[in-house]
């Protein structure tokens, strides 16, 4: 079991792109290749995956492609936006409306841009200067109005999500941060994601970008994801459902039944390494989505640099023990999780889930780790000579 266990971070870097996961980057989203390997290992086609901690629903999409019906939770409406959008599939004719009313609104937000016919600027944008080129900043807002006037339907859902997308290639600067990869190693991190206060390694900082670039690329964007829901289609056996994708919290998983699901692979937050919705500010601003929910994270850091140890453990055995109680007697809970900071300290991760499990109905079968050196200055101090670790955990449902 611990080889099983070992084998999640033996990635396939060609899967970092594979079917939808190439469409827009993600804090900490866990590899595909982990994903896949512990869906066809642990469960069988047919039977209920979990994922209560969805991100922009990586676990989703490869337990889709592999027949099995999925339910994602996820307290970000960003991540729910995005999910939705890699796993819906809409069909030839709702496909084709995306790519065409794409297009259009590409070619009429380049050529305001290029007439300079200024779009109206919101109190809120005000302060986007700092982060965008003034002439980027005036097209991707004439851009935006268009991308917000459509229906919330699924079409409107996936044409925000492609605008979304494309904010992170056009800012100013490139700020690292030290996201995780869950399931990646270090040399092989193609999930590995940057704030949204950098830009995509193909841009350069301070580049003066022509008029009508960002509206191309919004346009580009939209054929790439139609493209991939295609491939996400075929390969998906028939009848498989669309994944189910609620906005919620994993410490309590309101509406889903007691012993409801087969297998649970997730990827919970690591304890004080960044802040979620800072890490994604730009596209919570720009398409006006609430904060306050998702401010709510699990393991954020705080005034010492991560959550209070107190709180920290009172809610990981929340969302263990809920975890728990919607899985079915015998099934696997697969979870990779990387060493944090709590109460200002080193936490070893694989150690403080072990202490729990067997509280909330959960035995730990075997476990695997892999060095996840700290990537800052701010983490470097804090860990020191401690090693810090990524690790994946198999337990079972008593």
């Amino acid at each position: 079991m611990a080889r099983l266990a070992g084998r999640l971070f033996q990635v396939d870097r060609a899967l970092a792109r594979a079917l939808t996961h190439g469409f827009h980057s993600y804090a900490g989203r866990m590899h595909p290749s982990s994903a896949r390997m512990a869906i066809a290992t642990w469960s069988r086609p047919g039977q209920r995956v979990l994922d209560p901690y969805a991100g922009s629903g990586t676990v989703l999409v490869e337990a889709m492609a592999g027949g099995r019906q999925a339910v994602g939770v996820d307290m970000s409406p960003l991540a729910v936006l995005i999910a939705r959008a890699r796993s819906t599939v809409l069909g030839p004719v709702g496909r084709g409306q995306l790519v065409a009313v794409a297009q259009a609104m590409a070619a009429e937000a380049a050529e305001r841009a290029r007439k300079r016919i200024r779009p109206l600027i919101p109190p809120w944008a005000k302060g986007e200067h700092r982060r965008f080129e003034p002439h980027i900043a005036l097209e991707l807002l004439g851009l935006r109005e268009l991308v917000m006037a459509t229906p919330e339907d699924e079409v409107g859902a996936a044409l925000r999500a492609c605008f979304s997308s494309i904010l992170a290639k056009f800012m100013r600067k490139a700020e690292w941060e030290d996201a995780p990869a869950a399931g990646a190693s270090s040399r092989a991190s193609a999930g590995k994601s940057r704030p949204q206060g950098g830009v995509a390694a193909s841009a350069v900082a301070a580049r003066r970008i022509g008029r009508g670039i960002p509206s191309h690329f919004f346009a580009a964007r939209a054929e790439e994801l139609a493209l991939a829901l295609v491939m996400l289609a075929r390969v998906s056996p028939p009848g498989t459902p669309v994944p189910e994708i609620r906005l919620g919290d994993a410490r309590c998983l309101e509406g889903l039944r007691e012993e409801e699901f087969d297998l649970v692979v997730t990827s919970p937050p690591y304890a004080g390494i960044y802040d979620y919705v800072e890490h994604h500010d730009a596209s919570f601003l720009w398409l006006g989505l609430p904060r306050h929910g998702a401010r709510a994270q699990v393991g954020a850091p705080g005034k010492e640099g991560g959550p209070a140890r107190t709180r920290w453990r009172a809610d990981r055995k929340l969302w263990l023990g809920e975890v728990g109680r919607v899985a079915k007697p015998g099934a696997t809970v697969v979870v990779l999780v990387g060493d944090g900071v709590v109460g200002g300290e080193p936490e070893d991760a694989a150690a403080a889930v072990g202490e729990l499990a067997d509280e909330v109905g959960l035995r730990m079968l075997a476990g695997a780790a892999q060095p996840r050196p700290p990537r800052t200055a701010r983490l470097r101090a804090i860990f020191g000579d401690h090693p810090r670790q990524e690790h994946v955990l198999i337990l079972r449902k008593s």
